[in-house]
């Protein structure tokens, strides 16, 4: 059996993680895009305005699922990144103080990554959009709890510093 070496990226909205992983051109990796997008704009269609403000259990569980699956897929590369990960959902949730499903509780428990690293809330290249809502104060305290989470389930988070999109991939890359 193939051994995995799980590698999540994670932080508040809008602070580079997409965008870093889009320039990643690793050998023997297979990244994972975010699904947050593609399930908004699914949920709009169907004339939700806001999916995670309107019924953030719904919609943290489509996430969650999509996530989940894809920590899952048998891929044959051993190096596997994600764009955020199933303790992200935890974490949106906990943030709004909702309650958590035993499920996902369980599943994170179960399941972690080998590295996380996390991109802090930076200013200066903070954007919303359609369905990037969140204002730069709910992207930081977003950003705590993520942290928070990570580190409540066990794994140590490497923060990624604030710099250009190179020197952001070779931190990277110098981590693994």
């Amino acid at each position: 059996m193939l051994e995995r070496k799980r590698i999540v990226l994670t932080g508040g909205p809008a602070s580079g993680k997409t965008t870093l992983l889009n320039c990643i051109d690793l050998h023997n990796t297979c990244c994972f895009e975010e699904v947050s997008r593609e399930v908004i704009i699914a949920t709009q269609a169907k004339g939700v305005k806001l999916p995670f403000l309107d019924n953030p259990l719904r919609f943290s569980e489509a996430l969650f699922e999509h996530r989940l699956h894809d920590f899952f897929i048998d891929s044959p590369m051993p190096t596997q990144i994600y764009d955020r990960g199933i303790h992200d959902v935890v974490a949106y949730l906990n943030a709004i103080g909702h309650e958590i499903p035993c499920g996902m509780l369980e599943d994170c428990k179960t399941n972690s990554y080998d590295t996380v690293f996390i991109f802090p809330p930076w200013k200066e290249i903070y954007t919303q959009d359609a369905e990037r809502v969140e204002s730069f104060e709910e992207a930081q305290r977003l950003h705590q709890a993520l942290l928070e989470t990570y580190v409540y389930f066990g794994m140590q988070c490497i923060e990624v510093p604030k710099d250009s999109i190179k020197n952001r991939l070779t931190f990277i890359t110098n981590h693994l």
